[in-house]
C-alpha cells in the first residue's frame, strides 16, 4: 500500500511539476505580453504627445485664421462703405454730367445761332463796306471830271472784285474803276490786290467778263494801317477812305496805249 501511495505521490509530483512548468511558461508569455503592452502604451503616449502638439498648432492656426477673418471682415466692411460712397459720388457725377450736357447743348445751340448771326452780320457789313466804297469812288471820280456810265457792282472771279464802276474819262475814254474794299486795310491786302490786277492772265479773264480795261485801281478801307499807304505808293494804286481820295493812282493798269 505504501508503495502504491508513493507511486501516486510521484505521479502527483510529476503532474504538479508539469503544471508548474505550464505556469512558468504562461508567466513568461504573460511577461512578454506585458512588455509588448508597455511598448504599445509608450507608443500611444508618444502618439498622444504628437497629437497634442499638432492640436496646439492647429488651435494656433485657427486663432490666427480667426484673427485674419476678423480683419478681412473689417476690410470688407470698409470696402462696402467705400463702394457705397463711390456709388453715391458716381451718381452725383452722372447727374452733374447730365446737367453739363444740357448746358453744352444749349451753348451749342447758342453758338450756332451766333455763328449764323455773325455770318449774316459779316455779309451785311461786307456789303455795306462795298456800298460805301462804291459811293466814295463815284463821288471822287465825278469831282475829277469822270462821267459815271452805270451803277457800281461787284464781280465774282477767282477772288471777288468788290467794286466795278464803268466810267468815261474827261477825255471821253471808257475806263473801269475797280476797288478792293476792306473794313481794315493792311499793306498785305494792298499788295495782293495790286499783284492780282497787274497779272495779265487775270486781266484776260476780266476781259472775258466784259471788263477789257484799262483800269483805275483803288483800295478802300474804313480804317487802314500805315503799311497800306506805303504799299499803295510802291504799287502805284490809289487809296480811298470814307472822306475821299487819300492817294490817287499813278497810272492806268492794262493801258496798252500807255
Amino acid at each position: 500500500a505504501l508503495t502504491a501511495e508513493v507511486r501516486t505521490l510521484a505521479e502527483g509530483h510529476r503532474a504538479l511539476t508539469a503544471e508548474v512548468r505550464t505556469l512558468a511558461e504562461g508567466l513568461r508569455t504573460l511577461s512578454e505580453d506585458h512588455r509588448a503592452l508597455a511598448a504599445e502604451v509608450r507608443t500611444l503616449a508618444e502618439g498622444q504627445r504628437i497629437l497634442t502638439e499638432a492640436q496646439a498648432r492647429t488651435e494656433a492656426r485657427v486663432e490666427r485664421l480667426e484673427t485674419a477673418l476678423a480683419e478681412l471682415a473689417t476690410q470688407v466692411q470698409t470696402l462696402a462703405e467705400g463702394h457705397r460712397a463711390l456709388t453715391a459720388e458716381v451718381r452725383t457725377l452722372a447727374e452733374a454730367q447730365a446737367r453739363t450736357e444740357q448746358v453744352l447743348q444749349k451753348l451749342s445751340a447758342s453758338h450756332a445761332r451766333l455763328e449764323q448771326e455773325f455770318r449774316q452780320f459779316r455779309d451785311v457789313f461786307g456789303a455795306t463796306v462795298e456800298d460805301e466804297a462804291g459811293g466814295v469812288l463815284a463821288s471822287v471820280l465825278r469831282e475829277k471830271g469822270y462821267r459815271i456810265l452805270a451803277e457800281s457792282y461787284n464781280l465774282a472771279l477767282d477772288g471777288e472784285v468788290d467794286v466795278v464802276l464803268p466810267v468815261l474819262s474827261p477825255e471821253g475814254r471808257p475806263l473801269w474803276a475797280v476797288v478792293e474794299a476792306k473794313a481794315r486795310l493792311g499793306g498785305r491786302d494792298v499788295h495782293k490786290w495790286a499783284q492780282r490786277i497787274k497779272d495779265a492772265r487775270w486781266r484776260r479773264r476780266l476781259a472775258a467778263r466784259n471788263l477789257p480795261g484799262p483800269f483805275l485801281v483803288y483800295a478802300f478801307g474804313i480804317r487802314m494801317d500805315r503799311s497800306a499807304l506805303d504799299e499803295a505808293e510802291r504799287e502805284g494804286i490809289g487809296i480811298l477812305t470814307g472822306q475821299g481820295e487819300r492817294i490817287p493812282p499813278k497810272s492806268l493798269i492794262g493801258d496798252e496805249a500807255g
